[in-house]
């Protein structure tokens, strides 16, 4: 009776793990096939093209939930979120022709010769600024077009087919569909999304393939994946990470200052070690100033960060069996101390040295809570921002599959 228990058990996994998600692909205007699209589940490798027919066939559909994406040429991209428990029987998808754009009715024309202009800003934004950075190479540059309107101060990257970009200290090649790139300068913020399918690179040079394995580790230890996975399995203590609350709060004296000058700037003249202002005078001596200069210097706002260890329960949730939900007020501050700061992120962080722990923070835009699955998805991307290690550190150079799975943590999911 056990033997054919423990068959049956193995047979029930072998079915659930060998889902196929079955569909066609139509053209909205006329309700024809579209043949040679590309269809795959965003952040994974698990992807195939359309038959003559528009039909397609994904096998191994993996457990969990994924944002299925459909692009072809000409076509505006299709996504819908699917879960391996309640896969449709067959799957129609409608994708919408790309309306011409007409120059005369574009209000801000592309960039001339805006990869020569914007490219270097582009890649060290997109591409990101680690040391594996310089192993990655954009290979179709050129499809890649440029907006920036001057009276926003905002930057804005277009392209029409998907970015190929080969990884060579991870070992992957990535299509990368943008759907929107966008910086603001003025707040100094990059709002950056798209839907990667990724194709694991091989190689006969074994010392290659373990120098990519290790990277991947590397790669994965202390990241967003990293922290999310952990937070699903109730194991951030066990994998290092530390959390606490933390809140900004306005700088008075700089406020205080501020108020000051701003009443008493009017009809000022300098005289002498003095500055005479209209309505009097305010004895500024060389030292005053100095310290005015200091204060000024200080941002608007101050971080006050609470020394107590928060427990992850005191954030996350059951929300259903498969997702947890994450919520917060103000900021989460997360610390990695098992992984050194990069001297090249800390450069980009305005430090003057590397730290000894991970440091990072998040924050709830619009007050929602965050659903995060086992793989380490969450959703909304949208609704949360992370800032300090993370804000520079989670780029394409850095990027894993939600499959990946590190070699020395057996059971990560």
């Amino acid at each position: 009776m056990r033997i054919i228990i423990s068959f049956l058990l193995l047979l029930m996994s072998a079915l659930v793990h060998a889902q196929t998600l079955r569909g066609i692909v139509l053209s909205a205007d006329n309700r024809q096939p579209v043949p040679a699209a590309s269809v795959f589940l965003s952040n994974t490798g698990v992807g195939t093209i359309t038959r003559d027919d528009g039909r397609f066939e994904l096998n191994r559909f993996p457990s969990g939930r994924y944002e299925l994406v459909v692009t072809s040429l000409g076509y505006e991209t299709y996504s819908v979120v699917v879960q391996s428990v309640s896969l449709p029987e067959q799957l129609q998808i409608l994708l919408k022709p790309k309306a011409r754009e007409l120059q005369e009715v574009v209000v801000e024309p592309y960039e001339k010769n805006g990869w020569e202009k914007w490219g270097k800003f582009f890649l060290e934004n997109f591409i990101g600024i680690s040391a594996y950075a310089n192993e990655v190479r954009l290979k179709n540059p050129g499809v890649i077009r440029f907006r920036h309107n001057k009276k926003t101060n905002t930057l804005n990257a277009y392209a029409d087919e998907a970015l190929v970009i080969e990884n060579n200290a991870l070992g992957y090649v990535l299509r990368y569909q943008l759907e929107q790139f966008e910086y603001r300068f003025s707040a100094n913020m990059l709002l950056f999304q798209g839907f990667p399918f990724f194709e694991e690179m091989v190689s006969r040079r074994s010392g290659k393939m373990k120098r990519w394995q290790s990277n991947r580790e590397n790669v994965y230890e202390g990241s967003l994946m990293h922290y999310y996975r952990s937070l699903f399995r109730n194991k951030l203590v066990e994998e290092g990470f530390e959390l606490r609350r933390s809140v900004d709060v306005v700088n008075q004296e700089k406020a205080r200052i501020k108020e000051k000058m701003r009443a008493q700037m009017k009809g000022a003249v300098q005289q002498g070690n003095k500055v005479v202002f209209s309505g009097g005078t305010l004895g500024v001596t060389a030292d005053s100033a100095t310290y005015q200069n200091r204060v000024m210097r200080q941002p608007d706002k101050m971080e006050v960060l609470y020394k107590p260890i928060i427990p992850a329960d005191s954030i996350a949730y059951a929300i259903d069996s498969v997702t947890v939900g994450l919520y917060f007020k103000d900021y989460l501050h997360v610390t990695y101390p098992k992984k050194k700061e990069p001297e090249e992120i800390a450069k980009a962080l305005g430090k003057q040295e590397a730290g000894d722990a991970l440091v990072s923070k998040l924050q709830l835009l619009n007050n929602k809570e965050i659903a995060v699955l086992a793989n380490g998805s969450f959703f909304e991307p949208t609704d949360i921002i992370a800032h300090g290690y993370w804000a520079y550190w989670e780029r394409m150079a850095t990027m894993l599959p939600l499959d990946y799975k590190p070699v020395r943590n057996k059971k990560a999911p």
